[in-house]
This record gives structure tokens, C-alpha cells and sequence, in this order.
């Protein structure tokens, strides 16, 4: 009974092994496990080279009319003539009449003033003539000043200088009885009619001159340091456009010496010659927008808009196909594509990134794909 129960323990053991050895040789192997490195982002890049170009700045301006004056009338009056031509917007050369006053009150109060001074001269002769009797015939004890006549002298004169300004002043008066053009001017408006009666003081015409017109132009911080070296270099080219579309050659009038009080920023006068000549004219008040072209740039180069970061930044990927990013200077730009220019000096082609995306890191290893992206030309940028 004991030999049955040993006999049948063996067979369970050796059935147990049996059955461990089966189950180790049917075991799949395990493979190896291998590291694969990560593959790198594919990016799209354009290649571009440097090339010359010339940048163009557009900026704001408003015109303003330069030297504004009114006439006016010296001394009370009636219109005798009015230039009823003279209508505003009417081109008027230098010393053009266009109105003149009654010349009857003025033509008498320039007798009195005449007669007062041939009057004033006789009355100096006869103090001057008495005076030479008074110093012969005095004696040597009686030489007071008055019995030498020299008060008597030195009133006579002081009323001959009084009669000879009065004189000047009543002719000046009459020469302003006549209404003419200051320079060469453009009637801005007119506030008389033929025959109306004036009280000295009261304006006629309001004009400005007709040989040139300001522009006002308000220049921030960044684009005055791309502008002053060339200002001081006069190499740049300004074109004033107006609400039309009609493009007028201006010049820099002057830089003012003081910036603005609401926007602080510096102002540049420019001047328009000639604005009213043409059937088309630039008139005063308006905005109108100032196209700069600048001095060509011989190191630019020609991006995708995409391209430029909200800091104005490029993606670059370098010869060992690594990001790099790197500040530059935006010469121009339209909605297609930017001019810029690199802080480094190398003038070689480069690979920038079309789409640079938020979570690029510099240094990343990335698999670049040269985009076909058309830029515009020169051309169609203009």
C-alpha cells in the first residue's frame, strides 16, 4: 500500500516537471528592446539672399497753408472798386489790385497834412530869422536863452518833425487805400461786397501764398532713427498723396524743435511748391499720406510676412539643420512680404522658417523643407 503511495507521488512529480520543461521551451523569446532616437520636425524654410533695395516709409500728414494773412483797411471808408473776379480759389500774382477806397476824406486830411508842414517849415525860417536880429542887437549883459530866441527855435523845429510825420503817415494812409496782393497769393475767402462802408480794421480778403503749401508730419520714436541719418544725407525722395490719389513731389521745409504736446512725437515740415496751379490742387486742412523712399539698402533681404515674429524676430535653421533666432530691422513691408535686415553682418543666403510656431526652442533639431513660396517682385510691391 506504502509502495502504491510513493509509485504515484513520483508520477505526479515527474508529470509536474514534465509539463514545466513543455512550458519553457514553448516560451516566446523576448526581443530586445532598442532606443530609437526621436525624429525631427519637419519645417518649412525658404531660402533667401541678400539683394539691394531701397525702403519706403508711409506716413500721415495734414497740410496747413503757409503764410494765412488777412487784408485789411487802414482808415474808415467806401468801397469806390472791387475786383468782383477775385473769388476764393483765385490765383492772384504780387501786387495785384483787388479793391481800393473813396479817396475824398483821404485826399483832404493829405492837403491839411501838406499845408501844416509848408506852414511848420515857414514858422521854423521866421523863428530862425528872428533869432539872428535878437543876437546882434543883444548886449552883452542880456544873453538869456529866451532873449537868444532858442526855445523859440527848438519849438519851431519839434513842429516841423511833427508836421513831416503827419505828413508820412496820411500818405501812408492813402497808399493803403488801395487793396493789392502782399505776394503771390490764393484767395481763401472774401468778406466785402461793392460798395460796402468800412471801419478801420476790418478785413477784406483772407489769403495764403500760392508758391507753396506745409505738410505736418508726425514721426514716432523708431521711424525718426531710420530717417534722421538720411535726412542729414538729403538721399531720400518724398511724394505727398492726396485723398485723390494725385501725387505731389514735396522737399523737408524744416524739423521742429519741439515735438508735439499730445503724442510727443517729433514733427517734419515738409513743403508742396505750386499746390494751386493745377486744376487738381492740394488744399490746406486735409490728411494726406507722405510716401518716403529712402536710400537703397545693399544688404536686404526679402521674407515671407509669416516669417516675422511678434517681437521682430526670424527662425532661422543653421548648417546643422538647428533652430536659431535672431533680432532684425524691418526696412518695409506690405500684407505679402518684408524687407529686413540681419544685426550680423554675414551676407550669405539664408534658411528661415515660413510658419515659425510658439513651442520652437533654439537648438532643436529639426528636418527642414524648402517651401515653394512665390515673393513678390519689386514690381508688384510698388
Amino acid at each position: 500500500m506504502k509502495f502504491k503511495n510513493i509509485l504515484a507521488i513520483g508520477a505526479g512529480v515527474l508529470a509536474i516537471f514534465t509539463a514545466l520543461v513543455i512550458v519553457d521551451e514553448l516560451a516566446v523569446a523576448e526581443q530586445a528592446y532598442q532606443k530609437s532616437e526621436p525624429q525631427a520636425q519637419p519645417v518649412s524654410v525658404v531660402i533667401v539672399h541678400p539683394e539691394r533695395h531701397a525702403p519706403n516709409l508711409n506716413l500721415l500728414g495734414n497740410t496747413q497753408a503757409r503764410h494765412v494773412t488777412q487784408l485789411r483797411v487802414s482808415s474808415n471808408g467806401q468801397l469806390s472798386w472791387l475786383d468782383t473776379e477775385a473769388e476764393p480759389g483765385t490765383l492772384v500774382p504780387k501786387s495785384t489790385p483787388l479793391a481800393r477806397l473813396d479817396m475824398t476824406h483821404l485826399a483832404s486830411e493829405l492837403a491839411q497834412a501838406q499845408s501844416r508842414l509848408r506852414h511848420a517849415e515857414l514858422t521854423l525860417e521866421q523863428q530862425l530869422h528872428e533869432q539872428s536880429v535878437a543876437v546882434r542887437m543883444l548886449s552883452d549883459k542880456n544873453q538869456s536863452r529866451y532873449a537868444r530866441k532858442e526855445p523859440q527855435v527848438a519849438a519851431a523845429k519839434a513842429d516841423l518833425a511833427q508836421a513831416k510825420l503827419a505828413l508820412e503817415s496820411t500818405s501812408k494812409l492813402v497808399q493803403e487805400a488801395q487793396i493789392i496782393a502782399p505776394f503771390d497769393a490764393v484767395i481763401l475767402s472774401r468778406m466785402v461786397s461793392p460798395g460796402d462802408w468800412l471801419s478801420a480794421g476790418e478785413t477784406l480778403f483772407q489769403i495764403a501764398s500760392s508758391a507753396s503749401i506745409d505738410v505736418i508730419m508726425p514721426v514716432s520714436e523708431s521711424t525718426w532713427r531710420k530717417l534722421a541719418p538720411q535726412l542729414a544725407s538729403q538721399q531720400i525722395t518724398l511724394h505727398v498723396i492726396d485723398r485723390a490719389g494725385t501725387s505731389w513731389p514735396a522737399e523737408v521745409r524744416y524739423i521742429a524743435p519741439n515735438v508735439d504736446v499730445n503724442t510727443r512725437q517729433r514733427q517734419i515740415v515738409l513743403k508742396v511748391a505750386n499746390p494751386y496751379s493745377s486744376v487738381v490742387s492740394l488744399m490746406p486742412n486735409q490728411p494726406v499720406q507722405v510716401n518716403i523712399q529712402l536710400a537703397a539698402e545693399s544688404n536686404a533681404f526679402k521674407v515671407p510676412q509669416s516669417a516675422l515674429t511678434r517681437d521682430g524676430m526670424i527662425w532661422l535653421v543653421d548648417e546643422r539643420d538647428t533652430l536659431q533666432k535672431e533680432h532684425v530691422e524691418v526696412l518695409s513691408k506690405n500684407d505679402q512680404h518684408a524687407f529686413i535686415r540681419f544685426n550680423s553682418a554675414l551676407k550669405t543666403s539664408r534658411k528661415i522658417v515660413s510658419y515659425p510656431l510658439l513651442t520652437m526652442l533654439v537648438g532643436n533639431k529639426v528636418s527642414p523643407v524648402v517651401a515653394q513660396i512665390r515673393l513678390a517682385s519689386k514690381e508688384e510691391s510698388q
